[in-house]
């Protein structure tokens, strides 16, 4: 029975899937809606209001904040990369 238990403990410790944290609810979320926004600022480009782009940027950062510590993998790496378009006023 000791020996049992032993083994039981030992696999479970010894996962490595449990050392990370999944990838947030709210992902399913932010991602699609942070290329979204990219895909309205890139398509409108020249023909938006200031106003409209200044809206679309507002929503987007704070989007893209979110997607950042809901997402994992390349759902992250997009994210990250819209992040640092922003923060380097490179356009999307």
């Amino acid at each position: 029975m000791k020996a049992l238990l032993v083994t039981l403990l030992m696999a479970v410790l010894i996962q490595p899937g449990l050392s990370f944290a999944a990838e947030g609810p709210m992902c399913s979320y932010y991602h699609p809606s942070v290329q979204r926004k990219v895909k309205s600022i890139k398509s409108f480009g020249p023909d938006l209001s200031r106003m409209a782009l200044q809206k679309l940027y507002e929503d987007l950062k704070f989007d893209t904040r979110e997607c950042l510590s809901e997402c994992e993998g390349q759902k992250f790496k997009f994210c990250n990369d819209v992040a640092k378009a922003i923060e380097q006023n490179k356009p999307l």
